[in-house]
């Protein structure tokens, strides 16, 4: 099981005065945190003094955004790894994580597809190519098609960190930009399996069970689902403006963590 563990921050924000001019944030990164924080930024329009911008295209871009100073926050579903952190290091800029949410990781197939279960180490046979047929796992005698996220991905990255941890991905799969890519593939494909965030399935794709434990809120919030990973906000410590800081102090609070539970993500402080 990935264990990761994150420590809790606490962010005292002190308003600069009275009265602002409307202000921007910038956001960019993970497609998986990308419906929260749309959400938030909902929220904060209706309260019309903070605008919110956010672009999405996968975690490694959000953090490249924001060493290059290019987004005010990075949303990142993956640690940020060593090579970017280095490369913030180099360049003077001070990374600070908050993790405000977890989530899991997901194998889908097609709903007509008899598998319902697999193994952690049936999942890296498919994707090593150990395994290239589903008759080899009691289902149809059909060649299996990998789906993949591309390398800017963070679900990505912790895929490969418990699927693959010393294997090289097999040649020739598929490979989607988003959740939302590769659940839409998946449904279109019998013989596909893929992987997505729990917060984006739905009835077009089937959820698999890992070493048989279901993909639901309560195997998580256990500590039973085999791939359970938190989810970050990112930030440069020493550029940290007024409203970043209040934004961060709001998903941290209680009516920030109602809108993690809306978007089918588990709140930071939910796991036993």
């Amino acid at each position: 099981m990935l264990v990761l563990s994150v420590t809790g921050v606490f962010l005292c924000v002190t308003p600069s005065g009275c009265s602002k001019d409307k202000q921007e944030i910038r956001v960019a990164g993970s497609t998986t945190i990308r419906p929260f924080m749309k959400r938030v930024s909902d929220y904060y329009a209706e309260k019309g003094d903070l605008d919110i911008r956010i672009t999405s295209g996968g975690s490694m871009k959000g953090i490249v955004s924001l060493i290059a100073g290019q987004c005010d926050i990075a949303m990142c579903s993956s640690p940020i790894p060593d090579r970017l952190r280095i490369d913030a290091r180099s360049k003077g800029i001070n990374i600070k994580s908050f993790a405000f949410a977890h989530d899991m990781i997901v194998p889908i197939v097609h709903p007509s597809n008899p598998i319902n279960n697999l193994t952690l180490g049936q999942l890296r046979d498919i994707y090593t190519g150990a395994i290239e047929s589903w008759s080899g796992l009691g289902g149809r005698p059909d060649f299996i098609e990998t789906v993949t996220r591309s390398s800017s991905s963070g679900t990505a990255e912790v895929w490969k960190n418990v699927i693959l941890p010393s294997n090289a991905l097999k040649i020739g799969g598929v490979v989607e930009s988003s959740n939302s890519g590769v659940l839409a593939y998946v449904a279109e494909h019998p013989d596909a399996i893929g992987y997505v965030s729990f917060a984006i399935l739905n009835h077009e794709v089937k959820p698999l069970s890992i070493n048989g434990v279901p993909p639901t809120v309560n195997s998580a919030k256990q500590g039973k689902y085999p791939i359970l990973r938190p989810l970050y906000l990112y930030v440069d410590e020493d550029n940290l403006s007024y409203d970043v800081k209040s934004l961060i102090v709001f998903v941290l609070s209680a009516r920030g963590q109602q809108v993690v539970s809306q978007c089918g993500l588990i709140p930071r402080d939910a796991l036993k």
